[in-house]
């Protein structure tokens, strides 16, 4: 019994790594967009926002990937690289009046738009 759950893990870390739909067709754009939703997300905090805030960011950035046809992988891409990006980020004061946010904003929605557009050339 013991070589049979030592076998099943094993086979288990042997698995190779899903990639998603967004991963295989845009990497590099979900990459971007993922590391600006990071930066996006730890400015919340700077700016003043609490993490039921920080919680609904999440939650609409995902979304906003679903609407383009992301997967659960491209999810869990998304959140890894967008908790990494938050986690080294050093946002700006200025970056929490609306001359500083939108921006900020605007580059993570253009980076979806471009995966969109992209998505549709295929």
């Amino acid at each position: 019994m013991r070589r049979l759950w030592i076998a099943a893990i094993a086979t288990l870390f042997a698995l190779p790594v899903q990639a998603g739909k967004l991963q295989d067709a845009v990497p590099d754009m979900l990459r971007a967009y993922a590391d600006q939703a990071g930066y996006v997300l730890a400015s919340i905090k700077l700016c003043g926002g609490d993490t039921g805030e920080e919680d609904y960011f999440r939650a609409l950035v995902r979304d906003n990937l679903a609407q383009i046809g992301a997967d659960d992988d491209d999810i869990g891409f998304l959140d890894h690289y967008m908790a990494a990006a938050a986690a080294a980020a050093k946002p700006k004061k200025s970056e929490c009046t609306d001359d500083g946010a939108v921006p900020m904003t605007a580059e993570m929605f253009g980076y979806r738009n471009a995966m969109r557009k992209a998505l549709k050339s295929d």
